[in-house]
């Protein structure tokens, strides 16, 4: 069954490919445990104009978001060892002791439960999607957000 939501993702990706980057210059760290799905969307948001930093773990992706100050950080929840819970509560830490401009984060999850989006939103992630992720919106859901970031 895993197999089968990504297989379409790849189809769909090429599909919706555009000449104009929409994501142009964009600074995205990406933590994925699985291996394909973490190829895949860092493909799709590279040929969307991104820099992608992708890494396998909540440890790597505190230490790439803090190096690389990005401007959106995609996390899958179910993380092996730390998860992304850990991870944006580190990253906030972070840029509240910096003094630095909160990082759009996007919690990515396969599960759907509420209590899922609360706890997310609760704990720093400013969006919620649940997989398998659909590229074109949340390829848009990081235009819209990036758009809305506020720098002082």
């Amino acid at each position: 069954m895993e197999m089968v939501a990504k297989i379409p993702f790849l189809a769909v990706e090429k599909n919706i490919m555009s000449e104009v980057s929409r994501l142009g210059h964009m600074r995205i760290v990406l933590i994925e445990d699985d291996p394909e799905s973490r190829a895949s969307l860092q493909m799709l948001l590279e040929e969307e104009g991104a820099e992608v930093i992708a890494v396998a773990d909540a440890e790597d992706g505190v230490q790439a978001a803090i190096e690389h100050l990005p401007d959106a950080v995609i996390c899958d929840l179910d993380l092996p060892e730390m998860d992304g819970f850990y991870l944006i509560q580190r990253l906030r830490d972070h840029e509240i002791r910096g003094n630095l401009p909160p990082s759009v984060a996007i919690a990515l999850t396969g599960h759907d439960s509420e209590e899922y989006r609360l706890r997310s939103i609760g704990e720093g992630f400013q969006h919620f999607m649940t997989k398998p992720v659909h590229p074109d919106e949340l390829v848009t859901l990081i235009q819209d957000a990036a758009g809305e970031r506020v720098v002082t």
